[in-house]
């Protein structure tokens, strides 16, 4: 789940795209808050095409977590 300024690492053509490649194709599920793209004034045509999008990043981390998911802060 990334958003507000985290929102960087899944643009098209940045450095961190073979990474994010890489976890992807590992498994991990790739989410980009939709309220962050809006505050950085970017669409789904900016983004990686193989990420997915929600709607907000605070409400998916709300019901990961309710699912049971754990969430790790850095």
């Amino acid at each position: 789940m990334v958003f507000s300024g985290g929102t960087v690492v899944f643009k098209k053509d940045q450095p961190y795209e073979a990474d994010v490649l890489a976890l992807q194709q590992a498994g991990v599920i790739l989410a980009q808050c939709e309220n962050s793209m809006k505050a950085h004034k970017l669409t789904k045509d900016d983004m990686l095409p193989y990420i997915s999008f929600v709607p907000t990043g605070n409400g998916e981390l709300i019901i990961r977590q309710a699912e049971g998911w754990a969430l790790v802060h850095p």
